[in-house]
């Protein structure tokens, strides 16, 4: 007797994973890069979204299949979940899933269950020590954090058109290098063995950020010389009219939710708003 089914998992594909984010960030964008099997599928399937990034990855939210039950009507709603990407080989061996798992277009029962838990309990969740690295998967983990708007001049750069590909960029950054640890030699007069080396909090160390920037941003850094971002980026703010210093930020009120994903050129003013708007790294003057 044929058992009966109770999983099955649909796959997505788009190999050009720029063009894929694009069409997860606008619904109108005419880019049509998802390629899918018509098979059997029932409504409220699950469906996983491949990318061709390098790494190969996997979004991980999942896809419900609509009402009509094809795979092309798929459901996503990315603006309802802080959707990320992990690295789809990677997860394919910590389950331990057979090296042909992901060469059809559908998993099934024991393996489709497998993926569509390990995507649900998935912990990458906007860590910005993520968000570094100058592979095409960061890239992509980048620009679907993207929010409509240029991150050099705080312009909104549509994407619902055919050129968009061409109007948005990802500026990518090395990755984090540890921290010098302490020698495990001997201890000099000062040290405390309780200590250990720690993590510094990311926004105060960086020399370069990652950023979704338009078009014309990403010509203005080339042609200011501009290699970091972030040297970019505080150039736009005003100088300190005490110091003449050029690392000026932008005054933000309120309670942040997650301090640590802050851009360093941001200021947290606390929950009581006053008139200052800027504020001064190099000579700690408000303004």
């Amino acid at each position: 007797m044929t058992p009966t089914l109770h999983h099955r998992l649909h796959v997505l594909e788009a190999a050009d994973w720029k063009d894929g984010v694009i069409t997860l960030l606008e619904p109108r964008s005419p880019y049509r890069p998802w390629r899918y099997a018509f098979g059997e599928a029932r409504p409220g399937d699950f469906a996983m979204l491949v990318l061709g990034t390098d790494p190969v990855s996997v979004l991980t939210v999942l896809a419900r299949v609509g009402d009509e039950g094809t795979i092309g009507g798929a459901l996503l709603d990315p603006k309802g979940y802080r959707i990320d990407v992990v690295d789809l080989s990677t997860m394919t061996l910590m389950l331990n899933l057979n090296e042909n798992a992901f060469t059809s277009w559908r998993l099934d029962d024991d393996d489709a269950e497998s993926v569509i838990l390990a995507l649900h309990q998935s912990r990458i969740h906007g860590d910005p020590y993520h968000l570094r690295g100058h592979s095409s998967l960061v890239a992509a983990r980048n620009l679907l954090r993207f929010n409509g708007v240029c991150r050099g001049c705080r312009r909104e750069i549509d994407l619902s058109g055919a050129d968009a590909r061409d109007q948005v960029h990802v500026h990518t950054v090395d990755p984090y290098r540890r921290p010098e640890p302490h020698s495990p030699i001997r201890l000099g007069e000062n040290d405390d063995p309780r200590q250990r080396a720690h993590v510094p909090w990311l926004r105060s160390e960086a020399t370069d950020w990652p950023a979704v920037i338009c078009r014309r941003c990403r010509d203005r850094m080339r042609d200011g010389g501009f290699t970091s971002f972030l040297d970019f980026r505080f150039a736009e703010n005003p100088q300190c009219p005490r110091c003449g210093g050029r690392r000026t930020q932008d005054i933000v009120y309120g309670m942040p939710v997650d301090p640590e994903s802050w851009e360093p050129w941001l200021s947290m003013g606390g929950c009581c708003p006053t008139d200052e708007r800027q504020y001064c790294t190099l000579c700690d003057h408000s303004w």
